[in-house]
């Protein structure tokens, strides 16, 4: 078992906007009447242009940046969806079938996988390591395990997003999500900070498990959104004591974590 910590969360849905709400409506409170999409990091012009999945990504990164202290720029990357853009992706096959000569060069270059880091890295002028991972329904938990990984090895703080947008008509016969919801765990080497908001101590086991039982956000049911699985990690954080989690990594093994945590609500 090896020590990690965490010391700053970003959060995005529709139901909440940051860390503060979702700790609130957690535990029971009011949901708050969520602001559109802004991220401050993104320039205008190009916001107008960033879809939605992009848009999320960069704000709860830049919300855990800010709650961690550290600086955009200095942090490594890994960035994890399952599906990607799926509202570009049905645009793109739609068009390259009717009319592939229409194609939009701006939805062309927001169709890959990678597309938020990208935005990332230019709006940060980072020239850390950025990295995508997609590992279908352990998507989540293995961009934790990279970015936990990472930051023991290079010593270095590592920004895990983890999203996933809801689907498209053409998609809900096989993912069948309605809500959108984006994370960002901000991961760095024990002692690193002062007061780190949770401390988390993993391994790999060989061995099955199912999904933590999904927490009580806002009324609604998380299961159909593949990124909402690290939701059991983010009600560990928002509440004190210790809790032991187990998520599965793949079909006969396991990610372990023993969260210890303050339960500190933060501005973001």
């Amino acid at each position: 078992m090896t020590d990690i910590d965490i010391v700053g969360v970003g959060v995005w849905s529709e139901y909440c906007s940051n860390w503060d709400e979702f700790c609130s409506v957690l535990a029971g409170g009011a949901i708050p009447q969520v602001t559109p999409l802004k991220p401050e990091l993104i320039p205008a012009k190009e916001r107008r242009r960033a879809p939605l999945s992009v848009k999320m990504a960069v704000e709860v990164m830049d919300q855990a940046c800010r709650m961690g202290a550290v600086g955009p720029s200095e942090v490594a990357t890994v960035f994890a969806s399952v599906y990607g853009d799926m509202r570009n992706t049905d645009y793109m096959c739609r068009t390259l079938d009717a009319a592939p000569r229409t194609v939009s060069p701006t939805k062309f270059h927001n169709s890959v996988h990678n597309a938020s880091t990208g935005y990332w890295a230019i709006a940060t002028g980072s020239h850390r390591p950025a990295n995508a991972v997609s590992a279908y329904l352990h998507s989540g938990t293995m961009a934790f395990l990279e970015g936990a990984i990472q930051a023991l090895e290079e010593d270095i703080p590592v920004l895990v997003c983890v999203e996933e947008i809801a689907a498209p008509a053409a998609f809900k016969p096989f993912y069948d999500s309605e809500q959108s919801f984006s994370t960002a765990l901000l991961l760095t080497p024990p002692a690193y900070s002062a007061s780190p908001l949770a401390s988390v101590r993993f391994g790999v086991r060989n061995e099955e498990s199912d999904y933590p039982e999904l927490p009580e956000v806002a009324g609604v049911n998380w299961s159909d959104n593949l990124a909402a699985t690290l939701l059991p990690l983010l009600a560990a954080i928002a509440t004190p004591g210790e809790a032991e989690l187990q998520f599965p990594i793949s079909s006969h093994s396991s990610l372990s974590l023993t969260v210890g945590s303050a339960g500190k609500a933060v501005d973001a």
